[in-house]
């Protein structure tokens, strides 16, 4: 009645600790992107009815440095620094595109017209000497490995090339059917 309409996001930092001791949580591979995407299932058919705006993750860039890299959050970890945040990430994304998949394949009497997303934080990065190629080039790699990190795959399918090149075997690839559910997952792309 007074115009105020529900953003529901299904995961911010609670992923539960059995799937975190079972599997390494969001290192769990296609385990945790079919477990998300269950969970996900169960949120819209009963809740579809009244929320129409979703986010599936929030900040995946936060959940997989800080969670994954420097340990400083959920699950804590910094064993593998130069690894799983890259693994956790991956997951990440498969698992928004697999809930995002799963709405929109379900009828539109159970989500009625809603709309999804993911929603990452933003850190804009200037150079510091604007005049400067190696700065301006410097600049825009801090920005391809915050934002373009999660949303090229969703606009293009693939990781930055920033990324691919100086990250190499370390960062995970997309199979042609993991590029195609990911590519095109999103209604909106929110920033935080």
């Amino acid at each position: 009645e007074r115009g105020i309409e529900a953003w529901v996001t299904l995961y911010h930092w609670d992923l539960p600790q059995r799937l975190e001791d079972e599997y390494g949580g969001w290192l769990g591979g296609r385990r945790v992107v079919e477990d998300f995407g269950e969970y996900a299932r169960v949120c819209f058919e009963r809740f579809g009815d009244r929320v129409k705006r979703w986010v599936t993750v929030n900040e995946p860039w936060s959940v997989s440095v800080i969670g994954y890299s420097n340990g400083e959050h959920a699950p804590g970890r910094n064993e593998r620094p130069g690894i799983e945040p890259y693994l956790a990430a991956h997951n990440l994304l498969l698992a928004h595109a697999k809930a995002y998949r799963i709405y929109k394949s379900l009828p539109a009497s159970t989500i009625g017209g809603g709309m999804m997303g993911l929603s990452n934080c933003a850190d804009f990065r200037y150079p510091r000497d604007p005049a400067s190629d190696s700065d301006v080039t410097a600049a825009q790699r801090a920005m391809e490995f915050q934002l373009g990190w999660f949303y090229d795959p969703v606009a293009f399918g693939e990781y930055p090339a920033s990324m691919r090149d100086r990250l190499g075997k370390r960062l995970p690839r997309f199979t042609p059917e993991e590029r195609e559910m990911v590519m095109g997952s999103s209604d909106f792309l929110g920033v935080n």
